[in-house]
């Protein structure tokens, strides 16, 4: 009955030690959807298209390179500024589709003094594949 005691004991502890090894903040497997969400848009927001790329579904990675991608990302006439989750509905429990606001600049035209600041809402597809949540664009 000791050694089962002590086994169950250590295995908690393997977990505890795990638990902290991820750190907090850290894109964990089976992390929230809005929290998934939210740090995409961050790294949009910083600039790191190429790690926001590794939140998309693996069927559309499969279909898009990663570098166009981030190409692609990266030189748009868009400034992402912030990010702020709106809401979230899920019809099941591996589908949800997450409204987040995002705050941005955009330069419109030669002769337009300077960017021009506005706020948006996105609406994005969520799917949970294998316990993770994934972003399905649109397109």
């Amino acid at each position: 009955m000791k050694n089962l005691q002590s086994l169950v004991l250590s295995l908690s502890l393997l977990g505890l030690l795990a638990g902290c090894a991820a750190g907090p903040g850290g894109a964990k497997k089976g992390a929230a959807v809005e929290d998934r969400a939210v740090e995409r848009w961050k790294l949009l927001i910083d600039r790191k298209a190429a790690d926001a790329y590794e939140f998309l579904t693996p069927g559309y990675r499969a279909t898009h390179p990663k570098d166009q991608y981030a190409a692609s990302m990266s030189t748009r006439p868009v400034l992402w500024k912030k990010v702020e989750l709106m809401d979230k509905d899920c019809p099941d429990e591996d589908t949800c589709t997450v409204r987040l606001i995002v705050d941005f600049e955009l330069r419109i035209a030669a002769g337009v003094p300077g960017p021009v600041s506005s706020t948006d809402v996105q609406k994005e597809k969520w799917l949970r594949i294998k316990g993770q949540w994934y972003h399905l664009p649109a397109q």
